[in-house]
């Protein structure tokens, strides 16, 4: 067990990338994720429901749509970031309060590739450890495939690059600390990912943890052969509305 209570901790990544098993083991660790958190209809996200609010009311302000699920925006991160200073922090240093009232706390929300910027300055990253999380790029693309994000393997691989290039340009910048984490290696091998994990994030995860939030198998990539032959009939069946 830690002596001392752990650091707050931010998981940055871009979308369907296994975010929620590895907040859902943080959060069996002991680490706040809020009062409300964001449930889809088959697992919980364990997305604090005030800062999903919170990310897209920066990008109403900024005018950032929804395609950022598929494509890679610099501009909106640009145009995200310069409200910082301008838009009232009043709100957003609120949610940062009830957050340390918790603490140790976890934020995990796609979005945050976008926003991340703007809360750069609100933050204490003193008190704060980011894990850049990523995926196996085969098994990503089979993901999208399977919800219909209909794509080139080329198109989904330099989209989750630019994302995770622009994080960890990000984080370097600013000296911030992070951990890399590739979400295949914490499934397939979760003794050797959590030890990880628990020393850098000086806290008392197990791999007990990971086995009682985590639904599908472990010691298995979480994507098949079956599943890879179920997305290359659904992207023949698309073929023409593809992004590439």
């Amino acid at each position: 067990m830690a002596e001392t209570r752990p650091d707050n901790v931010i998981i940055l990544t871009g979308g369907l990338s296994g975010s929620s098993a590895l907040a859902g083991l943080l959060v069996a660790a002991g680490f706040w994720s809020g009062e409300n958190t964001f449930r889809k209809r088959d697992y919980n996200t364990y997305e604090n429901s005030e800062l999903i609010r919170l990310n897209r009311q920066l990008m109403q302000r900024a005018d950032v749509g929804e395609e950022y699920t598929m494509r890679f925006l610099p501009d909106a991160i640009d145009r995200i970031a310069a409200l910082a200073g301008v838009e009232d922090p009043a709100e957003y240093r609120a949610l940062l309060t009830a957050c340390d009232a918790h603490s140790p706390w976890i934020w995990k929300e796609p979005r945050l590739w976008l926003t991340i910027r703007f809360w750069n300055g609100l933050l204490d990253w003193s008190r704060v450890r980011v894990l850049l999380l990523r995926r196996d790029h085969m098994q990503a693309w089979v993901s999208m495939t399977q919800r219909r994000q209909i794509q080139t393997y080329g198109y989904a691989r330099r989209y989750s690059e630019s994302i995770h290039a622009s994080l960890q340009q990000f984080l370097d910048v600013n000296a911030i600390r992070y951990l890399p984490v590739l979400f295949e290696d914490l499934i397939v091998k979760p003794e050797r990912e959590v030890a990880r994990l628990a020393s850098f994030l000086g806290a008392d995860v197990t791999r007990d943890h990971l086995h009682s939030t985590y639904d599908g198998v472990l010691y298995r990539r979480p994507k098949s052969f079956k599943d890879t032959v179920e997305a290359g009939l659904i992207y023949l069946k698309n073929y023409r509305e593809r992004l590439r």
